[in-house]
């Protein structure tokens, strides 16, 4: 692909007319490509991107100081694609949000039917009054078992992301979800 859009402005330089239908479909096949990376771009922000790498490679070809992102950053401001950008970026991360809240709540009444069907299985062994005491016993353990582990991982996940703008915080919340994790295992032997 590369190697084809390098040849068609090589031809285009010698006076040479090049398809458009060509420059069109290799333009689509390159934002294609350029969307499936995890960090998306914008059409209209690839372009830039692509535009100014291309002039920062002429301009290392031919020594001159070329400041790649500053020049980057102020087309991007003068055209308002910053703006567009931040607006694309928060909209996809609170689709992901949905859809993972959406997932949440399909698997939440098919962990309870499973957790109230194996701790029934549990009891059906013993007598009536003691199963239905030893049933809510166990319902309340397990419930308080899976609310502790939503809190530490919670905690560890945010902790890995404050580690990086503050050392310190991070660590506390490392170790608050270390002394979590303990209280959970030792209530659970108790």
């Amino acid at each position: 692909m590369i190697e084809k859009g390098i040849a068609l402005a090589i031809e285009g330089m010698h006076g040479k007319k090049v398809d458009e239908m060509e420059v069109k479909a290799l333009m689509e096949l390159a934002n294609r490509t350029m969307t499936r990376f995890p960090f998306r771009l914008p059409k209209q922000l690839a372009l830039y991107m692509r535009m100014a790498s291309l002039l920062e490679g002429i301009y290392l070809t031919l020594k001159v100081d070329f400041q790649f992102m500053r020049v980057l950053s102020s087309l991007l401001q003068e055209e308002g694609l910053i703006r567009d950008a931040y607006i694309e970026e928060v909209k996809s991360s609170i689709e992901s949000i949905v859809r993972g809240l959406q997932d949440y709540i399909a698997v939440a009444p098919m962990l309870r039917d499973y957790l109230e069907r194996s701790l029934m299985e549990g009891s059906s062994s013993s007598s009536s009054r003691s199963g239905r005491l030893g049933y809510r016993t166990r319902l309340s353990s397990s419930a308080t078992l899976i609310a502790g582990s939503i809190v530490t991982s919670s905690l560890l996940i945010s902790s890995a992301i404050i580690m990086e703008s503050n050392p310190t915080l991070g660590q506390i919340g490392f170790a608050a979800a270390a002394m979590a994790i303990g209280v959970m295992l030792i209530a659970r032997k108790i």
